[in-house]
């Protein structure tokens, strides 16, 4: 099933231009490669996101957005629900959550297997903020009855299936057979099933269907064992447009949300998503000219400034159509004029470019602040939270 985008992106010269000249203020203080976001385009990206799926249907991953000036963006917007993967975006939402006044109306799902110390550690966290809710991830039976057992009261446990992806979780027939055992235990709350399908890619429909069938007949056999109602959760960005449409999955007796994150900021590689919602490049990287050649400029943003995880080119250039990113080294981006390309005259040195990841998680990953841009106000800087990783369980801040 298709869906037209209610709004058109401007222009990206026109809009690369824009940006330019909002950032002017603090451009000539401005070290590069800088992490700029544009709140603008992160609140019409929500927008869209909400024009196709309700606030009550999306339980979007933090792990794109690892800052409180952003997840801000999606409380305003309504969607109170997220998900998370790590200790520090935990601990990021629930004190953003404490700082807000808005405890109540939080609930993480902590999606991610903990081990002993971990888990430990999240009910730590989420003890110095009982009036939100945190719930965790059973990686499979041998896994939830280790959950009881490290439990210090009950706790709200989804189920981890496995749809095929073959990374975590249990598939739904190991799961079914754990179902009696699992409803004795009880310090263990079944309050949902997990179902991440991120191996399949938007166009898999069939495939993704019939995942959602599997689920669905778990999620039958697990409803006696729910007395206060079952969510399901699916679908990062690659798939939530069949999720959304897939028939079971929105008229059964539980609570289906999708998952996606990257859609609020968006990138390069969520173009199938990108297209059917409207969504812009929200969050891009200032990079700078350090070298000139023939035919070619470099700029100062390598693979430790943008989408590590991705082959070449791994990003874009916004409004300049004419240049092609080339491999990444660790501190150097080339750019190279497309032969194809009406002549232009090349960047010089200094001349700030705007690059569109390829996968924006991994990009904001990087960054300990960014640039936030807002309509009518200067740049403001603002922390990326939960960036990178903490070296101890217990976060000594």
């Amino acid at each position: 099933m298709l869906h037209t985008p209610a709004v058109q992106s401007i222009p990206e010269a026109e809009r690369s231009a824009a940006l330019l000249a909002a950032l002017a203020p603090v451009l000539p203080d401005l070290a590069s490669p800088a992490l700029v976001v544009d709140l603008a385009a992160v609140d019409r990206n929500i927008a869209a996101v909400l024009r196709r799926c309700p606030a009550d249907r999306w339980r979007p991953h933090v792990k794109t957005l690892k800052a409180a000036a952003l997840v801000r963006r999606l409380w305003s917007a309504g969607v109170t629900r997220c998900k998370c993967a790590t200790l520090d975006e935990l601990q990021l939402l629930l004190e953003t959550a404490a700082a807000d006044a808005r405890e109540d109306s939080l609930d993480v799902l902590l999606a991610y297997p903990p081990h002993a110390g971990a888990f430990r550690a999240a009910r730590r966290l989420a003890a110095a903020h009982p009036r939100a809710r945190v719930q965790y991830l059973a990686d499979g039976p041998e896994h939830a009855a280790a959950l009881a057992a490290w439990a210090d009261g009950p706790i709200d446990v989804h189920l981890d299936v496995d749809l095929g992806m073959a990374r975590t979780g249990a598939p739904p027939a190991a799961w079914a057979a754990a179902a009696a055992d699992l409803a004795r235990r009880p310090r263990l709350r079944i309050t949902g099933l997990h179902g991440y399908d991120g191996h399949l890619a938007w166009d898999q429909r069939a495939a993704a269907f019939a995942a959602y069938d599997a689920l669905c007949e778990l999620a039958a056999a697990f409803l006696p064992a729910a007395p206060a109602g079952l969510e399901l959760v699916t679908s990062g960005t690659h798939s939530f447009g069949a999720a959304l449409d897939h028939p079971r999955l929105a008229a059964g007796p539980w609570q289906h949300r999708i998952s996606p994150g990257t859609v609020v900021l968006s990138d390069l590689r969520s173009d199938p998503a990108a297209r059917e919602l409207g969504l812009e490049p929200a969050a891009l990287v200032l990079a700078r000219v350090v070298s000139r050649g023939e035919g070619r400029v470099t700029l100062d943003a390598g693979s430790k400034a943008i989408a590590p995880d991705r082959p070449a080119p791994g990003s874009r250039p916004l409004g300049w159509p004419g240049l092609v990113a080339r491999g990444a080294s660790e501190e150097h981006l080339p750019l190279v004029v497309d032969p194809a390309a009406p002549p232009r005259d090349l960047p010089d040195y200094g001349a700030a470019i705007l690059l569109i990841p390829d996968h924006v998680c991994t990009t904001v990953n990087l960054y300990r602040e960014c640039l936030v841009l807002r309509p009518g106000a200067p740049p403001e800087r603002a922390p990326i939270g939960a960036a990178g990783h903490r070296l101890f369980l217990e976060d000594p801040r």
